[in-house]
């Protein structure tokens, strides 16, 4: 039987407030350094990511799939489920975050080659896919 971690107010508070920073800068604006991808005039996997979120949160789900379908339909439920499992984690009811064994890994080479492939493909400046590109 797995037993429910013991933390104080401290971090529950650290842990709320940096979501809340976090989604915060996320809604506001892009922060950070420059973006290699486009320093190379291409479009990286998570170019239009922003935008596709803003977009979502309007209330407008076409416009975020046109924006970056990739990041809606493969990165925004894989960071909801990470978020569920680390709510579990910390909660005492699962031992992992992320799957163990043969499957883990072949999620995690999935992933990383999905992520590579949309990135290839965005930037191919030819139809059908012109039409990939933020």
């Amino acid at each position: 039987m797995l037993v429910p971690r013991r933390f104080g107010p401290v971090r529950t508070l650290a842990v709320a407030g940096g979501l809340a920073i976090t989604a915060g800068l996320l809604l506001i604006s892009p922060v950070g350094p420059p973006c290699p991808f486009k320093m190379l005039g291409l479009d990286g996997p998570m170019c239009g990511g922003t935008r596709m979120l803003r977009a979502l949160l309007a209330g407008d789900p076409l416009r975020a799939l046109d924006l970056n379908a990739f990041a809606l339909v493969v990165l925004l439920p894989l960071g909801g489920s990470l978020f569920v499992a680390g709510a579990r984690y910390e909660l005492g009811t699962a031992r992992r975050l992320w799957p163990a064994g043969a499957g883990g890994a072949v999620s995690a080479y999935l992933l990383g080659g999905g992520l590579l492939l949309w990135t290839i493909l965005r930037n191919i400046p030819v139809p059908p896919f012109a039409v990939l590109s933020a």
